[in-house]
């Protein structure tokens, strides 16, 4: 094991002198590695800034995501991430980032520096706005009949709306929770964002053919929703001797359940414990006798199956 840490701190030594000395393409690959190897938020810093400084934001960002929260705790490390989210223009992520700052108080994280984020991406959002104007115009447009697009499409113009200012993003995000035959992963997404924003109204959403209202920001992330964590308690029990990767696996099919259920779960998923043992009893899992005198198994099974059609749309 010794010679494992050993050859750790020798890589992550060549990774620092390499940023040190600016050669990025060197440090990238190095901390990559150590990435691989070992997740700390100090390795994702070195590997997040090395790609910021290889002109890479795009990948910047995925990196920080893994540790975002950590990131927006003390003023060097938000300042590092606002430089990757306003490169990238990502104004949605921006603009979530001076809501988290609004619901909660970082300690060490100063009202003028808030401030001062506050100009900048106001700033930049305007910059941008001047020359994005008229590919803003057709996607807003595309949104409207979003539906006759191809799933990647779709998925494309999603992201783009990301470029958008705070106002428009919501005012387009309205549109698609409203349209009755956007994939609700779609759906799902476009609401968690509009939650992360803080919008504090009632807004309208199709929902698997109803017509129904909610206010995003009395609403929980997906993964901190009842009857996500009540699956995930449930699969803990099922599978206690299983392998952490082989729990993870599962977890992320028990999210996707609550992704498409999003946000009123528990008016489907009444029984998280029985939606557990109906996926294990897909894998074989579970045996028949655990579940076959509960009431509401075809009903679950019903509901899976649909979900399958759903997932198969996303993978054509």
């Amino acid at each position: 094991m010794d010679n494992d840490a050993d050859n750790l701190k020798k890589i992550i030594d060549q990774a620092d002198e390499a940023f040190e000395q600016g050669n990025w393409e060197e440090s990238t690959d190095l901390y990559t590695q150590v990435y691989a190897m070992q997740q700390t938020f100090s390795i994702n810093k070195g590997l997040a800034a090395s790609l910021l400084n290889q002109q890479r934001p795009g990948d910047a960002e995925a990196v920080i995501l893994d540790y975002f929260n950590y990131y927006l705790s003390e003023p060097d490390t938000a300042e590092l991430a606002l430089d990757i989210i306003l490169e990238n223009n990502d104004f949605l992520l921006a603009n979530q980032m001076l809501n988290f700052y609004d619901a909660s108080t970082q300690p060490n994280i100063k009202p003028d520096l808030i401030d001062d984020f506050i100009k900048r991406i106001k700033i930049a959002e305007d910059r941008h706005e001047r020359v994005f104007k008229p590919e803003k115009d057709k996607i807003s447009s595309r949104l409207l009949s979003i539906v006759t697009e191809p799933t990647a499409e779709q998925i494309q113009l999603l992201r783009k709306l990301r470029e958008f200012n705070k106002a428009d993003y919501i005012k387009n995000a309205k549109i698609l929770l409203g349209n009755p035959l956007l994939h609700p992963l779609l759906k799902s997404e476009a609401l968690e964002n509009l939650l992360k924003l803080g919008l504090d109204e009632e807004i309208d959403i199709s929902f698997y053919g109803e017509n129904k209202t909610c206010n995003p920001s009395h609403l929980m992330p997906i993964m901190s929703t009842d009857v996500y964590l009540k699956m995930c308690d449930e699969l803990e029990k099922l599978l206690a001797n299983d392998s952490a990767s082989q729990l993870e696996n599962f977890k992320g099919e028990l999210s996707l359940y609550s992704a498409f259920v999003y946000p009123f779960g528990n008016k489907i998923i009444k029984d998280p414990a029985l939606w557990t043992k109906a996926m294990l009893l897909r894998y074989g899992l579970v045996d028949d006798s655990q579940v076959s005198d509960n009431q509401g198994l075809d009903e679950v099974k019903t509901w899976l199956k649909r979900f399958d059609e759903l997932i198969n749309t996303f993978q054509e």
